[in-house]
C-alpha cells in the first residue's frame, strides 16, 4: 500500500517545524550539502519555519553541532539541537536513582550530559557501576569495550544512544553505532534495555515537545531511523537522497519504513511535492504513469521513483521491472 501524501504546497508553509537530521541531510562529514543551507534559512526568514537539528549522533554536544552548523552558516543555536545523547541520559535517570555511578562507553561530551541529569559518569575500572550508556565514539579504545561486556555481565541497566549501523562519511559509508552495540550485544547474550535514538520514540518525542511543534515533518536520509521514526510517532517525513539511501531501498521499503514525500537534497523545503494518483492500473505522479509495467512521461526523476514505488507497493509491478524502468530513464537505482 502507497504511503505517499497528495499533493503539497511549499512544504515550509504546510509545516511549522521541520526536524532535521545532520549525517547525510545537512552536511557530510564537515562539509555542507551544496545548496542547503541557503535554502533552510530562507525556509525559516521566509515562512517562519523552525530548524530544529535531531541527530543520533552521540559524539558532540549540542554546542559543538551548533558551531559547527554556524560555521556552515546554518542559523541555529544549542537550544535548537536535540541529540540522542540527551535524549539516552533522559532515559537513564529514569531507571537509576540520582548520583548513580554509569559507565561511559562514550565520549566526553555524552559524559557530559549524563551528569547534567545528575548521574556520576566515569571510565575508571576500580568503580563499581549502576548502568551502562553506550554511544557512537570513533577513538573508542577497544580494551574498553572489554570492560563493558564485564559490567553488563552483572546485569546492570544498559542504555544505547542509537542503533544506526552505518554513517556516511566523505569516502563513503562507515560503521555506525550499532555495529558496536550489536557486538557487546553478541559478546554478553543480551541487548539495550532502551534505545534512545531514531526510530525509538526518546529522541523523536523529546523534539517535538521542546519546539512545540504543531506540524512537524521529519527531514532525513535514512529509512531505519529518520522514516520508521516520524512513522513511529505519527508525523509526516521527506526522504533526501543526498545521505545512504538508495532508490532500490525505497522501493523495497515496508510500510512502516515509507516516506510522505521524495527529494534529492533538503533544499526542497522550498517546493511544492506532487502527488500519486492511481486509478484502476494506472499509477501516476507529475509528468510520469506506470501502466501495464511500463514507465512512460517526462519531468522530475524523483516523480518517477514515486510512481514506480507506489506501484510497486501496490503490486502493479514487480521489483525487478520497476528497477530497469528507472535505469532506463539514466537513474542510478541501486
Amino acid at each position: 500500500m502507497s504511503s505517499f501524501k497528495s499533493a503539497s504546497p511549499i512544504l515550509a508553509q504546510a509545516y511549522d517545524t521541520a526536524l532535521l537530521d545532520l549525517d547525510g541531510v545537512v552536511y557530510i562529514g564537515e562539509d555542507a550539502v551544496p545548496g542547503v543551507i541557503g535554502a533552510l534559512n530562507q525556509a525559516h526568514d521566509e515562512f517562519g519555519m523552525t530548524l530544529t537539528c535531531v541527530t543520533n549522533n552521540a559524539s558532540r554536544s549540542p554546542q559543538r553541532v551548533a558551531q559547527h552548523l554556524n560555521e556552515l552558516g546554518l542559523q541555529v543555536t544549542a537550544e535548537d539541537v536535540v541529540t540522542s545523547a540527551q535524549a539516552g541520559a533522559a532515559e537513564l535517570a529514569k531507571l537509576i536513582p540520582q548520583g548513580s555511578n554509569v559507565f561511559v562507553l562514550g565520549s566526553k561530551d555524552l559524559a557530559r550530559e549524563v551528569e547534567l541529569v545528575g548521574l556520576i559518569p566515569s571510565h575508571d575500572e576500580s568503580v563499581t557501576y549502576d548502568a551502562l550508556i553506550q554511544g557512537y565514539w570513533p577513538d573508542m579504545p577497544w580494551r574498553m569495550l572489554g570492560f563493558a561486556a564485564s559490567i553488563l555481565q552483572t546485569g546492570v541497566p544498559w542504555v544505547a544512544t542509537n542503533m544506526d549501523m552505518t554513517i556516511p562519511t566523505p569516502t563513503g559509508v562507515g560503521p555506525g553505532n550499532g555495529t558496536m552495540v550489536t557486538a557487546l550485544g553478541t559478546t554478553v547474550n543480551r541487548t539495550p534495555n532502551v534505545v534512545a535514538g531514531k526510530p525509538q520514540i526518546p529522541l523523536m518525542q523529546q523534539s517535538i515537545e521542546r519546539t512545540h511543534a504543531k506540524r512537524p515533518l521529519v527531514v532525513g536520509d535514512r529509512l531505519d531511523t529518520d522514516i520508521h521514526g516520524a512513522n513511529n510517532v505519527g508525523i509526516n517525513s521527506l526522504l533526501v537522497l543526498s545521505g545512504v539511501t538508495t532508490i532500490a531501498e525505497i522501493l523495497q521499503a515496508p510500510t512502516e519504513l515509507r516516506p510522505t514525500y521524495l527529494a534529492w537534497d533538503a533544499s526542497a523545503v522550498l517546493t511544492a511535492h506532487n502527488g500519486i494518483e492511481t486509478v484502476g492500473n494506472v499509477t501516476t505522479c507529475g509528468g510520469w504513469r506506470v501502466s501495464n509495467s511500463d514507465l512512460l512521461g517526462q519531468g522530475d526523476g524523483l516523480d518517477a521513483v514515486a510512481a514506480i514505488a507506489a506501484a510497486h507497493w501496490n503490486g502493479e509491478i514487480s521489483l525487478e521491472s520497476g528497477i530497469s524502468a528507472l535505469e532506463g530513464i539514466g537513474l542510478e537505482v541501486r
